[in-house]
């Protein structure tokens, strides 16, 4: 993230206070921190998910049972339920983002918004969300849900908490070939949620040059005979040819990203989103948080790619840049339910092209603080209860 004019681009580490411009500052917007900083280790492994393993089973010669009007082996059947629960898991979590602010000088207002997640069809259902204090409004653009709040005159310690209950479903590239695309949107949802058509994840941004010819360069290297095979080819080159490492605070892009060969989530997601986009397949970078690390977590970017087949689809390249070959390969289209959703909007409008949430202040500099704090993390469960 660049400092441009009046904006301000601060980052969060861990709990510890952002950290602003040394002068006085009037009407300035700020955003909250990018995905990852702070979180260059322990994270690399995220969301990848095992299937249960069913080698070394001997199928009894007896115990036979009916199954679609034939007889199989007990075993058989058990496998049969191992791949169905594998494939059919669900979480419920319950959390709480908390935003601290600290005035210590004369402000006379904050104007504060922040996505939010929302319900998402085969991903996530939002089950209750409570706000103090209230928001002045909540309102939905470009697919994504916001809360605004406003603080006039406001005090030496003023504070935002979101209060979230959820189930995760688990969606990846093998549910979508169980479920042939079943968990797909359709066109209501697409309308009800706002989100895009695939053709508008082609274009070239900020961030996801796809048209630059260092991009396009490695892009014509990349070949397969079906869109999976081109998505397979360039999640193999982005964990060849990138090294995980946290570069700072700025969101550095694609192309950066290329040259250095590092970086941490949004490095990783940048590059693999303009690959594919570059070889014509619809793709975008999600913004949100992983579950599973402890009682806090660090926001996360990961993409989404969508395939004729399946239409979008999730990939987390940096939870597959790992050592062990054979996770490597199953983290490709195997993830577990761990992905909290807020946003597949790169660079947000309505955040000044930030991530998560921003806000104006006028008058002295403030301080925030923000985190996420997991207070239920119910067990995985099997949709086919």
């Amino acid at each position: 993230m660049r400092l441009q004019q009046f904006v301000v681009m601060l980052l969060l580490i861990g709990s510890a206070s952002w950290r602003g411009h040394p002068a006085l500052v009037f009407n300035r917007w700020q955003s909250l921190p990018r995905a990852c900083r702070g979180d260059a280790s322990g994270t690399q492994g995220s969301g990848v998910g095992i299937l249960p393993s069913i080698k070394g089973e001997t199928p009894s010669p007896h115990g036979l049972a009916t199954a679609g009007g034939r007889f199989v082996p007990e075993q058989a059947r058990e496998r049969q339920r191992a791949f169905q629960k594998a494939f059919s898991q669900s979480r419920v979590v319950e959390f709480e983002l908390s935003y601290d602010f600290s005035v210590p000088g004369q402000t006379q207002k904050i104007d504060f918004v922040v996505v939010v997640p929302k319900t998402i069809p085969g991903r996530q259902n939002i089950l209750t969300t409570s706000y103090s204090p209230t928001p002045s409004r909540i309102f939905d653009e470009n697919g994504n849900r916001y809360a605004a709040f406003v603080f006039n005159n406001p005090g030496k310690k003023e504070k935002v908490t979101i209060s979230v209950k959820a189930e995760l479903f688990r969606y990846d590239l093998l549910t979508a070939r169980m479920n042939r695309g079943q968990s797909r949107l359709t066109s209501g949802e697409q309308a009800e949620t706002g989100a895009e058509e695939p053709g508008d994840y082609l274009r070239h941004e900020k961030y996801i040059e796809k048209d630059h010819r260092q991009i396009r360069e490695v892009a014509d290297g990349i070949n397969g005979e079906t869109d999976i095979d081109v998505v397979k080819g360039i999640y193999d080159y982005v964990l060849d040819n990138m090294e995980y490492s946290v570069l700072g605070k700025k969101d550095w892009g694609a192309v950066k990203a290329l040259e250095l060969k590092k970086g941490d989530c949004t490095e990783y997601s940048d590059l693999f989103v303009a690959l594919c986009r570059a070889k014509n397949v619809p793709a975008r970078v999600v913004s949100g948080y992983t579950v599973g690390f402890g009682p806090a977590s660090t926001g996360h970017n990961w993409v989404e790619v969508h395939l004729q087949d399946y239409g979008w689809v999730p990939f987390d390249p940096t939870a597959g840049d790992v050592e062990n070959v054979m996770v490597r390969g199953n983290a490709f289209s195997n993830l577990q339910p761990v992905y909290i959703y807020l946003s597949c909007v790169r660079s947000d409008p309505v955040l000044r092209n930030c991530n998560f949430g921003a806000y104006t202040y006028w008058g002295d500099r403030i301080k925030v603080t923000d985190s996420i704090e997991f207070k239920h993390l119910a067990p995985w469960t099997s949709l086919n209860r």
